[in-house]
């Protein structure tokens, strides 16, 4: 028998696979590391530079090892959802009142930092996950 040429140049793709919003969720719920660490006393420097690298370990090792789905997407929406509790914690707590601009300034500035840590961390996740052999 001779081998035939496939007579359609298309590949079937498997469906793509949602996000998961307990995971996005659970995510974000990290963001209670930072009245966590802030309740112990940390100068504000010290703390972000504690908070921010763990809080990206984590998700890129969440997100690479569990094997999370649309991991970019997941860490984005992780991302947006831990800048908005921000920017609510930021607003309940807030000693001093600022003027509206600065406050829309602050807001914005938290979600798109948020969005892009978790964007960063979804993409190495996604590499974490192409390293053990897994399809993200």
């Amino acid at each position: 028998m001779e081998n035939m040429p496939l007579t359609s140049t298309s590949v079937p793709r498997a469906p793509a696979r949602r996000v998961r919003g307990r995971l996005v969720v659970a995510l974000a719920a990290t963001v209670a590391l930072w009245p966590a660490l802030g309740a112990v006393g940390l100068s504000e420097l010290t703390l972000a530079a504690v908070v921010l690298p763990v809080t990206a370990l984590t998700w890129v090792a969440v997100l690479g090892l569990l094997d999370a789905p649309r991991a970019v997407l997941t860490g984005t929406l992780a991302g947006l959802l831990y800048g908005a509790v921000l920017v609510a914690l930021s607003l309940a707590f807030g000693h001093e009142p600022r003027p509206t601009l600065v406050m829309l300034f602050a807001a914005g500035w938290e979600l798109t930092w948020g969005a892009l840590l978790g964007a960063g961390a979804g993409l190495l996740g996604s590499g974490v996950q192409q390293l053990r052999g897994r399809r993200p």
